[in-house]
């Protein structure tokens, strides 16, 4: 159940209910937990049923009342680890979209600037004959970190 599995102790209830819980402690007859294990998958829905019915007996529930014990498969624990672990997935790739946008602005903004300080430059080389594709080349290699100059 995704615990260390140094920090469990498995013993009979019999002992427990004589040296950890103590015979003068407040319920000394209730269990907080217990693990079952099904001989195969096939058989875990069964082996559920029997279980809900020995502890519904063992509690004298009427068929109406509803159950004062709550029980879960693994299976159950997974699916909840795995809806988990889809939403976190989501959350990520929210902020990692929202920071490209933001980055992405940031870079619109930056060659705004750049284009708008050379638009003499510009105008300069297209009256000497440079296309559009050559000037293009520039600014992509001026914008790069390690540029030219």
């Amino acid at each position: 159940m995704g615990q260390d599995q140094d920090d469990v102790i498995l013993l009979p209830i019999s002992t427990a209910k004589r040296r950890v819980i103590g015979i003068k402690s407040a319920n000394a007859d209730a269990v907080d937990t217990i693990m079952m294990q099904a001989t195969d998958g096939q058989h875990i829905s069964a082996a559920q049923e029997e279980a809900t019915a020995m502890l519904r007996q063992r509690h004298h529930l009427m068929p109406a009342e509803e159950d004062d014990f709550s029980m879960r498969a693994m299976q159950e624990i997974f699916a909840a680890q795995e809806a988990s672990s889809r939403i976190m997935s989501i959350m990520l790739a929210a902020v990692a979209s929202v920071s490209l946008i933001v980055g992405g602005i940031g870079i619109m903004n930056i060659m705004l600037v750049s284009v708008r300080e050379r638009t003499r430059e510009i105008g300069l080389r297209q009256a000497v004959g440079a296309r559009t594709r050559d000037i293009l080349t520039q600014f992509l290699i001026l914008s790069t970190p390690s540029g030219p100059f």
